[in-house]
């Protein structure tokens, strides 16, 4: 997988991804890069039917997951019908195309159910 690159403030360990200026916890200003580990939990996710010009798919899902070194991130999970997704399961997290623009690959977080 491409690495993803979070950033760790140095003052008080809020993770960040993306980047921001300033932490967003205690507006300090020097970060610590980290990558992600491992794979994701599934916080959260939801169904899109309304999709932009590009994809082809008639809706897709999109999900908020965890990392195991406390990296959060958001990607495109990998489920057809989203009849097996849960809360709390265990993804693997891949970084390949999500959609074409103009015959050109555009890359993404692509989350894929283990087993």
């Amino acid at each position: 997988m491409k690495e993803i690159t979070a950033y760790k403030c140095k003052k008080c360990g809020r993770i960040h991804y993306p980047k921001h200026e300033r932490c967003l916890t205690c507006k300090h200003r020097e970060f610590e890069p980290i990558h992600p580990e491992g794979n994701v939990k599934l916080l959260t996710f939801t169904q899109i039917f309304n999709l932009p010009w590009g994809f082809d798919e008639r809706f897709l899902y999109i999900g908020v997951v965890q990392f195991a070194n406390g990296v959060k991130a958001m990607g495109q999970i990998d489920a057809p019908d989203g009849a097996d997704l849960r809360l709390g399961m265990t993804l693997k997290a891949e970084w390949e195309p999500v959609r074409t623009v103009f015959d050109e690959p555009v890359y993404g977080l692509k989350l894929k159910p283990l087993g």
